[in-house]
């Protein structure tokens, strides 16, 4: 299998370089994907959960209100959650970065347990 990336994000109040650090992947979100706005209030990201809910609160009162055919609905509710696949990691640098962790670089592994460890092996 490839390499993962992830981006690697320091606490502005961490102790030291290996303290504090949180590696986001590179790539679709499948929790986002799958579980929409609760992925977002789990990373903290109240804008995008905001958005998400008021996103599927406007698809749902358009399939209520608007006469589509039955099979219409499930492709529209596919593509707003393959928008929150697609979005979620970069939503989750933005909200990062917003609560002042610092991007230090990227780092590369089979998994995230890989990366952990070459990143950190490389961190002074």
């Amino acid at each position: 299998m490839g390499r993962k990336r992830y981006s690697v994000h320091l606490s502005p109040f961490a102790a030291g370089p290996d303290r504090d650090a949180l590696f986001v992947k590179d790539g679709f979100a499948w929790g986002a994907f799958a579980f929409g706005p609760l992925w977002a209030l789990f990373h903290r990201l109240w804008g995008p959960a905001a958005g998400m809910v008021a996103a599927m609160a406007a698809l749902a009162a358009a399939e209520a209100l608007l006469p589509l055919p039955p099979d219409a609905a499930l492709p529209l509710w596919l593509g707003l959650s393959l928008v929150f696949g697609f979005e979620g990691n970069d939503w989750r640098r933005e909200g990062l970065a917003a609560r002042g962790f610092v991007e230090r670089g990227p780092a590369s592994g089979a998994d995230l347990a890989e990366a952990e460890l070459r990143w950190f092996a490389g961190a002074k």
